[in-house]
């Protein structure tokens, strides 16, 4: 009997990491079964929707009620049930979100083999990022293969006690997605006097976000022929403490961008002159995009983008994001990444993890 092969999914990075090892599936006219968690809930669907994908089954678990420990306890207990009623031998997850840690638990308690693409990902605190850095950690404890979509992933797991037969080196699937985005949608890079921000992560709500926020106002303020375009995150936190701090000072060359379809963030990063954003998932299609950026946090899990010079930790200090933006700038070498050797891989990796999971 074939082994059924479930990926389980909840928001919408996750999404965008499993979806070429789903296409790729596809390719193969072989059977997969999509588990939607509800993890994050319209964003989400919507995002299915524009790729053509259908779960198997939505559980539903998310809550403005809940606290992470409910969350946890509410996934594991669906996850489980979903197991057991559809008989799944075989369980996938990406990444360091509570759908992950979740079903690396079910997948351990129940016996049944745990697959994680992404593994080995880690910053010197396990309290930073909170709470993914103590997720991808207890993950790989129980992992069967873990997919490591770089040579420093690979590197920690080993640290970690991980067995070397459990690690694939794989590439990360963000590389295959940037791609597959860039052919369909027939997308040119460019470097437009543009600048796309993004900011939304927890450890900078508050102080931290007022400052960046200072920041780039006073870098559009200098720079009145530089568009900066500012796609805003739909987290009320984030959205009020940006707003605020701009009130009526916002500068005419200052664009805010209510949240994005993720086609539309890669044509208008493909387009931007610089980069700067505190996310993680940019700091991987940068390479790609072969674009520059401005890390708005003290420390990435990601320092291969650091290695490569393609980014450049800034944190909220307004000086250093200001000089750091000056300097750049105006020197085409500064701020046109060569990618070459993508430090995330070749475009591959969803072939590779594919092949694995049907072995």
């Amino acid at each position: 009997m074939n082994d059924k092969i479930a990926i389980i999914y909840g928001t919408r990075p996750e999404f965008l990491k499993i979806f070429p090892v789903v296409n790729q599936f596809r390719q193969q006219k072989k059977d997969v079964f999509l588990v939607n968690t509800g993890q994050h809930d319209d964003l989400l669907t919507k995002m299915e929707e524009s790729f053509g994908i259908i779960p198997d089954a939505r559980l539903a678990v998310q809550s403005l009620d809940f606290t992470n420990s409910n969350l946890v306890a509410k996934l594991i207990n669906s996850i489980s049930d979903l197991v057991h009623k559809e008989s799944i031998n075989k369980i996938v997850a990406q990444g360091d979100t509570f759908t992950v840690l979740a079903s690396s638990i079910v997948s351990f308690m129940e016996q049944k083999k745990f697959y994680h693409i992404e593994a080995g990902l880690r910053t010197s605190d396990i309290k930073l990022p909170f709470p993914e850095e103590y997720n991808r950690r207890v993950v790989s404890l129980g992992t069967d293969i873990n997919f490591a979509p770089t040579e420093l992933s690979k590197t920690n797991l080993i640290k970690d006690g991980i067995a070397a037969e459990k690690i694939l080196l794989t590439g990360n699937t963000i590389v295959d997605m940037i791609q597959l985005i860039l052919d369909k949608e027939n997308i040119e890079i460019e470097y437009q006097n543009k600048v796309f921000i993004t900011a939304h992560r927890r450890e900078n709500i508050g102080q931290p976000l007022q400052q960046i926020s200072r920041s780039i106002m006073e870098l559009a303020n200098e720079n009145p022929d530089i568009i900066f375009e500012w796609a805003l995150h739909p987290n009320p936190n984030t959205r009020k403490i940006i707003l605020d701090t701009f009130n009526s000072e916002k500068p005419e060359n200052l664009i805010f961008l209510e949240p994005l379809a993720y086609v539309e963030t890669i044509k208008r990063m493909a387009v931007a002159k610089l980069i700067i954003s505190d996310s993680g998932g940019i700091q991987e299609e940068a390479p790609s995009l072969r674009k520059r950026v401005l890390i708005l946090r003290e420390e990435t899990e990601r320092p291969e983008v650091l290695d490569c010079n393609c980014g450049i930790l800034v944190g909220s200090d307004p000086n250093k994001i200001k000089s750091t933006f000056r300097q750049i700038w105006n020197d085409p070498k500064a701020y046109i990444f060569e990618n070459k050797n993508n430090p995330f891989g070749d475009g591959k990796a969803s072939e590779r993890i594919v092949k694995t999971l049907l072995i």
